[in-house]
C-alpha cells in the first residue's frame, strides 16, 4: 500500500475548512468594508455640501425675525443695547443675487458685492449693479 501524501496536500483536499473566529471574520469583514466605505462617501458628500453652501444663504431668520449683529431677533421687540438692524443681513450670498426679490449691489469705495432685498431702501454708500 502507498502511504498518503503528507499535508498540505495539493488541491481542495489540502485546504481545511475555516473554523472559529476565522469563519465569521471572513463573512463580516467584506460587509463592514462596504458599509464603512458608504458611510465615508456620505460623510464626505455632506461635508462638501456644507462647505459649498449650495443654498447660497448666509443665514436665514424665521418669520417675524430680522438680522442685527450676528443673530436674528424678533421684529416686534426692542433690540439689545448696542445693536442696530442690518439691512444687508439675512440675504443670499453675492454670487446668488439672481433670486426673485433680490438685487445685486456694490459698495462705492470698496470692491465688495452684496444682495439687497428689493423691499429695503438702498444703504448709504452702495449702488445697484446692472
Amino acid at each position: 500500500m502507498i502511504p498518503p501524501t503528507p499535508y498540505p496536500r495539493p488541491g481542495p483536499e489540502g485546504v481545511p475548512d475555516l473554523t472559529g473566529w476565522r469563519r465569521w471574520a471572513r463573512w463580516s469583514v467584506v460587509p463592514l468594508l462596504v458599509l464603512g466605505s458608504a458611510a465615508t462617501v456620505a460623510a464626505l458628500g455632506l461635508g462638501l455640501l456644507w462647505a459649498m453652501n449650495p443654498m447660497g444663504d448666509e443665514w436665514v431668520c424665521s418669520d417675524g425675525e430680522a438680522p442685527a449683529g450676528n443673530a436674528c431677533y424678533r421684529t416686534d421687540q426692542p433690540l439689545p443695547p448696542g445693536l442696530t438692524w442690518d439691512p444687508l443681513g439675512n440675504r443670499p450670498m453675492p454670487y446668488n443675487c439672481d433670486k426673485d426679490g433680490w438685487t445685486a449691489i456694490e459698495h462705492d469705495r470698496r470692491d465688495e458685492r452684496e444682495c439687497l432685498d428689493d423691499d429695503l431702501p438702498m444703504p448709504h454708500g452702495w449702488h445697484r449693479v446692472d
